[in-house]
């Protein structure tokens, strides 16, 4: 059986065993927000092997006490606060698979279609007893006045492109029979549909529509104050040892972020270092560099953790399947990822930034139209990010390694995130 394995030498945890043959158990975790665009817990998206349907994450583990401890790990791993919504399957609710999961964190999601029958029933019963939550995932609308409707206290929209009327219609059809029945709109894609639905009456929201700007007048960098992205794009723009320490030096704040680090247990330093030059000379320019990257984009006030964690999960992915990608390199593939949220940073389009920033012509234009090797890697990460699975792993051309990938450099972005607050 194959493993997805840490591609982390630090980390010490396993990962779940795909039972799907040799194809390595997908997953992708997204954020769930409140209408106030707080983040409020996760949804988790699994495949198991080449299988479309649901579930899929409980069964990647094996049958017993270790794989149900395992379970348990590895879920904290990958959500560790908040809410976890999971989808499960017919056949895990009735072997049990989600006992051993905290009840009081997990809500557990069945597709709207599916029959509840006596068997069905009896499970939800039991797991209901524990302690669960269940909720309903709607991909046809019509499905969602079927008898499962009885035993949800959630229920998942698929919005889409759907018409605002008909979505309107859905929601006063579920409030009408289930009363105040909490409803999540799944797949919000921008600003205007994350209003729509928050208009609408849904409570939670899950898409990329954090990551776009607002409606408005577009600004550049320097009118929205934020000189973070400008650092950004200077590190971005050289390796040269006396430049990187000229743009370091420069901004106080980063070089003591930078001091600091270099100093950590973490690093382990046989001395302490006590410059910005010192640390370059110690730790070397790319690492340096890296995290010089990353505490800039820490610094802009307007990148919440989350959006942090986002930015360095997709910086990470692009480093690490970079080495699949002939033209491309680790340190350019960093870069691309890391400002791929700039445009909700900024609250500007990413045409107007990068026509104000110092990025090399490749990178723009990856940032911009996804075009170039640097364009592709980019977009295929972002295709499994939003758990596009079969799209991701054609245009990375290696499924197996961008799973690993992903699992890996979240926990790294999590890790990272810590490093630099």
């Amino acid at each position: 059986m194959s493993r997805i394995r840490r591609s982390n030498s630090e980390s010490s945890e396993r990962a779940p065993r795909s039972q799907a043959g040799d194809a390595a158990v997908r997953l992708v975790r997204q954020r769930l927000y409140d209408g106030d665009e707080e983040s409020v817990g996760y949804r988790l998206l699994c495949r198991a092997g080449l299988s479309a349907g649901p579930g899929g994450y409980l069964a990647a583990v094996p049958p017993c006490a270790d794989g149900e401890l395992e379970l348990a790990e590895e879920l904290h791993g990958l959500a560790p606060r908040g809410l976890v919504f999971l989808s499960v399957s017919r056949e895990e609710l009735l072997e049990r698979r989600a006992l051993s999961l905290p009840s009081d964190r997990v809500v557990l999601c069945l597709g709207a279609e599916e029959a509840l029958d006596d068997e069905l029933r009896e499970a939800i019963d039991r797991h209901a007893m524990r302690g669960f939550r269940f909720a309903l995932e709607a991909t046809e609308l019509a499905a969602v006045g079927g008898p499962l409707l009885e035993v949800a206290h959630t229920v998942i929209v698929q919005v889409g492109s759907r018409a605002p009327e008909e979505l309107a219609g859905l929601v006063a059809s579920v409030r009408e029979r289930a009363g105040r029945l909490e409803m999540v709109a799944s797949g919000v894609e921008s600003r205007g549909s994350f209003q729509i639905c928050r208009q609408l009456g849904f409570d939670l929201f899950q898409g990329q529509f954090v990551l776009r700007p607002d409606a408005g007048p577009a600004r550049t960098a320097a009118e929205a104050d934020l000189g973070g992205i400008g650092t950004m794009a200077d590190l971005a723009g050289t390796d040269n040892f006396e430049r990187l320490s000229e743009i370091i030096t420069r901004d106080p704040g980063l070089s003591i972020r930078l001091l600091r680090y270099a100093n950590s247990a973490h690093m382990a330093l046989p001395r302490r270092v006590g410059s910005v030059h010192e640390a370059l000379a110690w730790l070397g320019t790319v690492a340096v560099r890296e995290f010089a990257l990353i505490a800039a984009l820490a610094d802009v006030p307007e990148a919440p953790a989350e959006m942090l964690v986002t930015a360095l999960t997709r910086a990470r992915m692009c480093q690490q399947l970079s080495r699949r990608v002939p033209e491309t390199s680790p340190e350019e593939s960093f870069t691309v990822g890391l400002f791929s949220v700039a445009e909700a940073v900024a609250n500007s389009p990413i045409e107007v930034l990068v026509g104000e920033l110092p990025l090399r012509e490749d990178i723009a234009s990856a940032l911009v139209s996804g075009e170039g090797e640097l364009g592709r890697l980019l977009t295929s990460v972002i295709a499994y990010e939003c758990g596009d699975f079969d799209r991701a792993g054609k245009l990375s051309g290696a499924p197996d390694s961008i799973a690993e990938a992903y699992l890996e450099s979240i926990r790294w972005a999590d890790a990272a995130v810590k490093a630099v607050g």
